[in-house]
């Protein structure tokens, strides 16, 4: 099987997936908001640092993923305006 990476990047950017996974899944039982910032700092630290090992390999990659999360970001406030003009038209 073909990958991206050494035997060794792969497994370091597979075990910060895991890791950013696993505070995610925590983060959804979560009893109160000091546990729950927590967990999301955790997860973000994570993603970042997979960023950066991507970002070495692959110079460019942190200003793609920053590229692709406006165009999702410009894609869902089009959608929540679309609904919002739904909702606006009278029903017959």
């Amino acid at each position: 099987m073909k990958t991206l990476f050494d035997h060794e990047t792969f497994e370091a950017l597979q075990q910060l997936c895991d890791e950013a996974c696993e505070a995610m899944q925590l983060a959804k039982a979560s009893p109160d908001l000091d546990d729950l910032s927590a967990t999301f700092a955790v997860a973000l630290l994570k993603l970042g640092l997979a960023t950066g090992f991507v970002e070495q390999r692959y110079p460019g990659f942190a200003r793609e993923i920053e590229v692709k999360r406006q165009r999702v970001i410009e894609a869902l406030t089009k959608e929540q305006q679309e609904q919002q003009e739904q909702q606006k038209l009278p029903k017959h």
